[in-house]
C-alpha cells in the first residue's frame, strides 16, 4: 500500500523535530519519496508512504504525529493501475 501524506509542522516542535531527524531517531524505512514543501508555507510538505498494510504505516508513522498540527493522508495507486481502474468501469 502506498499513501501520501501531506503534514503541516507544529512550529513549537520544529527544533525538536529537526535534532531527531538529524539524529536519525524516527523511522524513516516507509519512506519512499523526497519530501516536498510549499513555496509559500514552507512548513507543509508531502511525500509518500509504503507499509504492507494500514496497520503497518500507523505504527510507523506514529511517531511522526506529535510533530504535526495538520496531517491528511491518502492511499494512492500508480497511474497505471489507474488507468486499469477507469478501463473497467
Amino acid at each position: 500500500m502506498t499513501f501520501q501524506v501531506k503534514v503541516k509542522v507544529k512550529a513549537d516542535t520544529i527544533k525538536e523535530f529537526a535534532k531527531k531527524l538529524m539524529k536519525n531517531q524516527l523511522d524513516r524505512s516507509a519512506i519512499v519519496s523526497e519530501t516536498y514543501c510549499e513555496k509559500d508555507d514552507p512548513s507543509t510538505g508531502i511525500s509518500f508512504w509504503q507499509a504492507g498494510s494500514k496497520e503497518e504505516f500507523e505504527r510507523k508513522f506514529s511517531a511522526w504525529e506529535p510533530y504535526y498540527e495538520n496531517i491528511e493522508i491518502k492511499e494512492v495507486i500508480t497511474a497505471k493501475e489507474a488507468m486499469l481502474m477507469l478501463f473497467n468501469k
